[in-house]
């Protein structure tokens, strides 16, 4: 693969004022059993090579799995002609400001202890069987259950032609489940450790940056049982009212607010207006970068691609950034973005280090890594005792947001009342909707850092043609005062 990389850069005419190409060998397997038995086994490779180039102030880009000096031939002749084409056919060696150079030579491979690919299938079907088995003493209601796994490799060499050469291996392994219940008249689900859309199979519940050991950990035969008999309570269960009152949101639930109403809106390359024509802008422009108050003096939020064994964890960018931490939200205040290296210097600044690619076919996007809310000095606990009148929510099971990510409407999997400071029943059908900086405003209250965890998920789309990145969110419970929850 380093061979490779070097010959791509051999094969660069005179005009190209910058380049740098990628080589990536990604494994994935997939072990979904269902509630009838296994439902897919699945283990698929791809090898290519994707070259950027700069010519006459202009982009190309093109990709092969043809790894020959043909294939690499052509790969950088066409992305040459595509550069030279959007200049009009003009050279001049003009550049597009990158910032500094990025000049790096290392090699880094993600901490592990046991290697997913070489764990058996039957082990890992034995452990999704029991899974499943726990989950269907929920009784006849349970119409549909999906216990999975996933396992990811990347062996990835990053080259470009001002010097750097960066070899990473990055291992990433998942598991879950999905609990689905009716009565003929309703459906309910509920889903461990982490809810995604029902719509994808697989790639559903809790990911890391880690070996097979993080499967155990999970615990989802511990918790299928009690996943299950849940499902099943929702169906006979009251309706979430419709009425303004105090929420408080699980971690689970809150990554996903974090992620709309946060991750997204400050994206360098979203507020350039690059993803205006796919999914809107952001209400976060440069010009409010210090000033604009997205919420409460509690709120505080980063993106850090150095936490060991997140998902949204790596050494280097597609770009051969190194990782780092970067603020966003400061004591309520909008203080920063997220970038590559072309959107933080149009910012005046330096990459934030999160140019990613879904693979060796795509170009870098700016990405969210390892998106956290910082802890406060409360708990779940505490904030449930300490109010009156409200309702408690957990796991995602909806979400809307409007394109500059200000006015949005989630829907949980359930619900609890909260009276007098203790729980009451079970709701369904839960929902709440807000404004962005007004819905943060009412943050009151945030668990603390025994409660802080890391929700890695592997779903975050983004994009023309689509992209696909894996992400992690570190979130706690949290409480907002005066929300609007319900159909209304």
């Amino acid at each position: 693969m380093k061979d490779t990389a070097e010959t791509v850069l051999g094969l660069l005419p005179r005009d190209v004022a910058y380049a740098d190409v990628r080589v990536v060998d990604r494994t994935h397997e997939l072990v979904l059993v269902e509630h009838n038995g296994p439902g897919d086994v699945m283990r698929e490779t791809s090898l290519g090579v994707g070259v950027r180039v700069v010519v006459g102030g202009h982009w190309g880009f093109a990709a092969t799995h043809r790894l020959d000096l043909e294939g690499l031939n052509a790969a950088v002749t066409e992305a040459v002609a595509q550069a030279r084409a959007a200049g009009g056919g003009g050279g001049g060696g003009a550049k597009i400001p990158l910032g500094q150079p990025v000049t790096t030579r290392a090699r880094w491979s993600s901490p592990m202890v046991v290697d997913p690919f070489t764990v058996s299938l039957s082990t890992k079907l034995d452990l999704l069987d029991a899974a499943v088995a726990e989950a269907r003493t929920a009784g006849p209601l349970v119409r549909q259950i999906e216990a999975s796994m996933d396992f990811f490799r990347d062996d990835k060499v990053f080259a470009n032609t001002e010097g750097a050469l960066i070899e990473q291996t990055i291992t990433e392994s998942g598991g879950g489940l999905m609990v689905v219940a009716s009565d003929g008249d309703d459906v309910q689900r509920r889903s461990f450790p982490q809810a995604v859309p029902r719509s994808i199979r697989g790639q559903r519940g809790h990911f890391a940056t880690a070996g097979y050991e993080h499967i155990p950990a999970l615990r989802l035969v511990e918790e299928a049982a009690r996943v299950g008999a849940e499902a099943v309570a929702l169906l006979s269960a009251p309706q979430c009212p419709d009425e303004t009152t105090t929420l408080v949101v699980t971690g689970a639930q809150l990554a996903m607010v974090l992620h709309e109403c946060a991750g997204h809106p400050m994206e360098a390359d979203r507020a350039l207006g690059s993803e205006v024509s796919l999914a809107g802008g952001t209400y976060a422009s440069p010009d409010r970068r210090g000033t604009f108050r997205f919420g409460s003096p509690l709120v505080s939020v980063h993106a850090d691609a150095t936490i060991p064994g997140a998902l949204g964890s790596y050494a280097f960018d597609d770009e051969g950034v190194a990782a780092q931490r970067t603020e966003l939200v400061k004591d309520g205040i909008f203080t920063g973005y997220l970038s590559g290296r072309e959107s933080a210097a149009a910012l005046g600044q330096e990459s934030s280090g999160a140019a990613r690619a879904d693979g060796w076919q795509r170009i870098p996007l700016v990405r969210m890594t390892n998106l956290c809310l910082e802890p406060g000095d409360s708990s779940l606990a505490e904030m449930i005792a300490t109010t009156k009148r409200g309702v408690l929510m957990d796991m995602t099971k909806s979400v809307s947001i409007d394109d500059q990510r200000l006015s949005f409407r989630l829907g949980a999997e359930a619900g609890w009342e909260i009276r007098d400071g203790r729980l009451g029943r079970l709701l369904k059908n839960c929902t709440y909707s807000g404004v962005t900086p007004r819905f943060w405003a009412g943050c009151d209250s945030l668990g603390n850092q025994d409660e802080f965890q890391v929700h890695g998920i592997p779903s975050c789309n983004k994009g023309e043609p689509l992209q696909v990145a894996h992400i992690g969110h570190g979130t706690v419970p949290a409480r907002f005062r005066d929300v609007q929850i319900g159909t209304r």
